[in-house]
């Protein structure tokens, strides 16, 4: 807001990302004599207009460091979530600042504000689109390692399908006409030609499972 030369600045703290629609409001006062007055600040100069914008700086960097060390697809929503609310306010801080340096152009310090909230500006929406696409990204990588083993079940349900099918029509014969012949193993060297027939069965077991095929890794 601008009258006779005073420039009435209003802006937003850093949202907490907890509660962002919790807006906390900052006011600044510019006078016609260049002076400032300041909420919360005794000095009459632009820094503590200059420090508020200088927070915003810290809250990007802070969430360019968290982007550098995102791995999965919940660290990028979460880098998203805390962006979303403080790309909406630097959005407007930078429109705000534009204003006030277009009611007082021979303000150089104003200026410097102005453009530092500019490069915030930019700044967020890098993070916002670098987050974007790394969620993207694991989300589609995620997909393609469920298809892998998706097919590596299917070949071996495959495979043991075939083995069942190739032994079925004797299980059923046998179990059917109750078949128990006479074989000579009843009694040789009992017990131990019972272990021994379990222990060829169980490598026959493990043969068939190596001939099963292997899970895939990237």
């Amino acid at each position: 807001m601008a009258a006779d030369g005073h420039v009435l600045i209003v802006l937003h703290e850093v949202p907490n990302p907890d509660d962002p629609d919790t807006l906390d409001a900052r006011v600044y006062w510019r006078k016609p004599d260049g002076t400032w007055k300041s909420q919360g600040s005794g000095a009459t100069n632009i820094a503590a207009l200059r420090a508020h914008v200088e927070t915003f700086v810290a809250a990007i960097d802070a969430l360019e460091a968290k982007a550098a060390k995102a791995t999965c697809a919940k660290d990028w929503f979460e880098i998203m979530h805390h962006a979303a609310p403080l790309h909406r306010m630097v959005r407007n801080q930078s429109a705000t600042l534009a204003e006030a340096r277009d009611l007082v152009k021979g303000d150089k310090d104003l200026i410097a504000v102005r453009d530092t909230a500019q490069e915030n500006e930019r700044s967020i929406e890098l993070i916002n689109h670098h987050a974007r696409a790394g969620l993207d990204y694991t989300i589609a990588a995620n997909a393609e390692a469920t298809v892998k083993s998706t097919e590596h079940v299917v070949e071996s349900q495959h495979r043991l399908n075939m083995i069942a099918a190739t032994f079925m029509p004797i299980t059923a014969i046998s179990a059917l006409l109750s078949m128990n012949l006479k074989h000579g193993f009843e009694s040789y060297n009992a017990p131990y030609a019972f272990w021994v027939v379990a222990a060829g069965a169980f490598l026959l077991g493990l043969l068939v499972r190596a001939t099963l095929p292997a899970k895939k890794r990237d």
